[in-house]
C-alpha cells in the first residue's frame, strides 16, 4: 500500500479528483446540482481563487481538501482562507489522513500570510469538532446545524 504526501492538485489536474467529490457526497444535491457546483469548484481552481490539497494511494485519490479564497470584510486588500470540504475516504479513517491535510492547509495559509481560516461543519461530526479544536480552531457561531470556526493565522 503506498500512500505518498499531501499533494496541491492544479487546475490541469482537476479530473483527478473529480471522482472523489461525486464519491464525498459532500455537496448537497437538494441545494446545489452537482455537476455545476464541481464546475464551479473548477473554476475558482483555475482564477486561483481555491485550492485543493489530496491524498492519494497508488495514484487514487482517497482523501481532499478544499480551500476557498474569502474577501476580508475589514480590508480591501486582505483576504482568508475557508474550508469548504474535508473528506476521507471511509476505510481509510482513522489514520491520521485529515490531520496530515489540515497541517498542510494551514501551512499554506501561514505562507500566503492570512487573517485565518474558517469552516463550517455539522454540529453533530463530533470528530471533526475534536479534529479541529485540537489545531486551535475556536467554534465562533451556529448557523443552522452548523458549527462556524476559525483560526488566526498570524496574531
Amino acid at each position: 500500500m503506498d500512500i505518498g504526501e499531501i499533494e496541491e492538485i492544479k487546475s490541469s489536474d482537476f479530473h483527478t479528483v473529480v471522482d472523489i467529490i461525486y464519491e464525498s457526497k459532500l455537496i448537497d444535491e437538494q441545494l446545489l446540482d452537482l455537476e455545476n457546483a464541481i464546475v464551479s469548484i473548477k473554476h475558482k481552481l483555475d482564477r486561483n481563487k481555491a485550492k485543493i490539497f489530496v491524498k492519494k494511494q497508488n495514484g487514487i485519490p482517497i482523501a481532499f481538501l478544499v480551500l476557498h479564497y474569502k474577501v476580508n470584510v475589514l480590508s480591501a486588500i486582505k483576504y482568508n482562507w475557508h474550508i469548504s470540504y474535508l473528506y476521507v475516504k471511509p476505510e481509510f479513517r482513522r489514520k491520521h489522513i485529515a490531520k496530515e491535510i489540515m497541517m498542510k492547509c494551514i501551512d499554506y495559509a501561514r505562507r500566503t500570510k492570512v487573517d485565518h481560516i474558517s469552516l463550517n461543519t455539522d454540529i453533530e461530526n463530533y470528530p471533526a469538532h475534536q479534529l479541529y479544536e485540537s489545531f486551535g480552531f475556536n467554534r465562533m457561531n451556529f448557523i443552522s446545524n452548523y458549527y462556524y470556526y476559525e483560526i488566526k493565522m498570524n496574531p
